[in-house]
């Protein structure tokens, strides 16, 4: 999509989903203006993403992390030279592997999380429940970027932060990942 003089004045919001399908990992990357009105869509269906044994064995713990993060999120945000294409002021995410794995200098990256969830608080991130749009939630990001989330979180309290993802799902799905799964452990 074309950038036009009303949304390059606009706050940007990035909303990345990456689910397991039978041929491996794919992803969807959706830019949206405040409002949710999308800019930008670039998704990864026609090539799924999926490691071998020996990746598996070398990547050990690392390999989720690695390959979610640094390898789609980050192929999904960046042109051939891997830089964002239309660089949001804020990365949403729901997977946690994300959140640890990518990093995309300039973008904030936080992590959407339903409250009551029982996610393990890395020491290197924080977090805070909010309500937004879409109710309480719980974010979590990494510590160096405290200064921008306490910034951006009054933007996110007055948007439906989840319904993007659902969205991203949906048009995956409708992509050719049919049968893909949210990809939570």
């Amino acid at each position: 999509m074309e950038i036009t003089q009303e949304t390059a004045s606009k706050e940007k919001l990035g909303y990345v989903v990456v689910s397991q399908g039978e041929e491996g990992y794919i992803g969807g990357y959706l830019c949206a203006d405040e409002r949710g009105v999308p800019i930008e869509f670039w998704h990864t269906t026609g090539s799924p993403v999926r490691a071998n044994r020996l990746q598996v064995l070398l990547y050990g713990k690392t390999l989720k992390p690695e390959l979610l993060g640094r390898h789609i999120t980050g192929s999904l945000l960046g042109d051939e030279q891997g830089k964002p294409r239309i660089k949001p002021h804020v990365l949403l995410t729901e997977e946690d592997a994300i959140l640890y794995g990518v990093d995309l200098p300039g973008i904030t990256v936080i992590l959407i999380e339903p409250v009551g969830s029982n996610q393990i608080i890395n020491d290197e991130c924080t977090c805070r429940r909010i309500v937004t749009g879409a109710g309480d939630v719980v974010i979590r990001w990494k510590q160096e970027n405290t200064a921008e989330v306490e910034q951006l979180i009054p933007s996110l309290k007055s948007v439906d932060v989840l319904e993007p993802f659902k969205r991203i799902c949906a048009l995956l799905d409708e992509l050719g990942g049919k049968g893909s799964e949210r990809n939570k452990e």
